[in-house]
């Protein structure tokens, strides 16, 4: 049977590992908290996110497109960020290391709702961005 609660110790090794500051405060769940439901003015993070390539302190465009399709970070599938990271890091580089607006990456994708989770697919009428197939 897994395990189901994380020790402080084990919060400061995630903490290492994934160089997450010290401005971030980790706090385990308590035993009536669920990921769905986080304390007020927090949000839960699972650690397969983390793999997937979410970062803390979060880079402002994922901020600003978490925000415009009004989702926490938790709600992304842990695929989904792996998607997400890996689609702006090729976009930036089709545009030869510019700077892609998150407004620019909302008119190719949009968010999609599967099992209560969310991740990123590409609007049907963004068969293309600057020659790069996505």
């Amino acid at each position: 049977m897994a395990r189901l609660r994380i020790t402080t110790e084990e919060l400061e090794d995630i903490r290492l590992f994934y160089d997450i500051p010290a401005s971030v405060t980790l706090m385990a769940p308590g035993l009536e908290e669920r990921a769905n439901d986080p304390p007020e003015e927090f949000v839960a993070i699972y650690e397969p996110a983390m793999q997937q390539g979410l970062r803390l302190s979060m880079h402002q465009f994922f901020r600003e497109v978490l925000r415009d399709w009004n989702l926490a970070p938790y709600q992304i599938t842990p695929n989904g960020w792996g998607e997400m990271v890996a689609s702006y890091l090729l976009l930036v580089v089709a545009e030869d290391g510019g700077n892609l607006t998150p407004r620019e990456f909302e008119s190719i994708y949009r968010p999609y709702r599967s099992a209560g989770w969310f991740k990123s697919i590409p609007h049907e009428d963004s068969a293309d961005y600057q020659g790069i197939a996505i």
